[in-house]
């Protein structure tokens, strides 16, 4: 007499298909890189270094007590000869961002002045004390086996803590958040594939051993992986195991992630495609979010550039990033206030052109 499971799938049994194993989990590496590879890190980092990367800077000399701007200086317009501006700045916030750290290599003209500067990839440079007996010496800093003093490196941190030589990294410290979203990345990667969660659940009312549920299971797939007809007979019944999409892609974590890397960059939240829950998106919300962004986020980036690039210029020079593109109003207000300056009497038509760009 036919068994159960030759009744139902076939007199020959048939030998089991490869089936995919469940690897074994281990936690994600972090580093900057691998962080970077994280959609809405790569976003927050691009967010922030883009308007940076494009602002203007200007430059600023104190002589004889007065204050002069200074038109077009050469290492503010091209800080590094063998990239452009844009790339410069872009280069030194992202390493601000992903590192907490920025170094630039100073190189010196005849005149003893910084004529160029090269960004150095921070992971690479090592920063410690000069004498370990004696912290007023300064430090060194390292790179491909060569010693540099602060004269010939120029060291920009993000976020300064009393007692660390460098520069604190987001990414670092914040290493469990940022392991947690890299697993989850990749568990959700990998979930039809080897998570080891079944697609199905063959039931039957009955009794079956080890060896007859080891068989069902083994030509259920044989046949399922070619696409054949399933036939069901003796109390047997297929259940499949379905997930909606918002469960598959596991949404709701990933959408709290997503929040967690704008706190942890500064980035509103709605600028990488999320929203915080209880969030309102009115339009005088969303000013206020900008002016919190461009005042708490990116200034501590501009913050660090101009101390450092005013650090080599000659004495006495300073430069400023102009803002005055971010925190401009929208046209009705802008206008607006031209027509009451100009009413009022402290604002002349010229200046207001000036303003507007429209003397060019």
């Amino acid at each position: 007499m036919a068994s159960l499971w030759q009744r139902i799938f076939g007199a020959e049994i048939e030998s089991r298909a490869a089936q995919p194993t469940v690897p074994t989990r281990t936690p994600a590496v972090v580093t900057p890189d691998t962080a970077l590879t994280l959609t809405a890190v790569y976003r927050a980092v691009q967010i922030i270094a883009n308007p940076i990367s494009k602002m203007p800077i200007d430059t600023y000399r104190f002589a004889t007590g007065i204050e002069l701007k200074i038109e077009n200086p050469v290492l503010v317009n091209k800080p590094d000869i063998n990239i452009n501006k844009r790339d410069f700045l872009f280069q030194t916030v992202t390493s601000l961002a992903l590192e907490g750290n920025a170094f630039w290599f100073k190189n010196y003209g005849t005149n003893g002045q910084v004529n160029n500067l090269t960004i150095l990839p921070a992971s690479a440079v090592a920063v410690a004390w000069k004498n370990d007996q004696n912290i007023m010496d300064g430090v060194n800093y390292s790179y491909m086996g060569k010693t540099y003093t602060n004269r010939e490196i120029e060291h920009l941190k993000l976020f300064s803590k009393t007692g660390n030589l460098r520069g604190l990294s987001p990414i670092e410290t914040c290493r469990p958040d940022m392991s947690a979203a890299l697993d989850l990345r990749d568990y959700a990667k990998n979930w039809f594939t080897s998570a080891g969660v079944p697609t199905g659940i063959l039931k039957t009312n009955q009794a079956l051993n080890a060896e007859q549920a080891d068989t069902v299971t083994n030509n259920w797939h044989n046949k399922q992986q070619n696409r054949q007809i399933a036939v069901l007979g003796n109390g047997f019944d297929y259940q499949q195991v379905a997930l909606s999409p918002r469960e598959a892609l596991f949404t709701d974590i990933v959408e709290q992630n997503t929040v967690s890397i704008a706190r942890l960059f500064g980035v509103p939240a709605r600028l990488l495609i999320t929203t915080v829950p209880g969030g309102s998106d009115t339009y005088t919300n969303l000013q206020d979010e900008n002016q919190v962004f461009y005042r708490h986020t990116l200034m501590a980036y501009t913050d660090a550039i101009t101390d450092a690039l005013s650090n080599c210029l000659p004495r006495g020079t300073r430069v400023e990033f102009d803002y005055a593109h971010l925190f401009r109003a929208d046209v009705e207000t802008r206008y607006n206030y031209y027509s009451t300056g100009i009413g009022a009497g402290f604002l002349t038509t010229e200046e207001v052109r000036e303003k507007e760009g429209l003397n060019v």
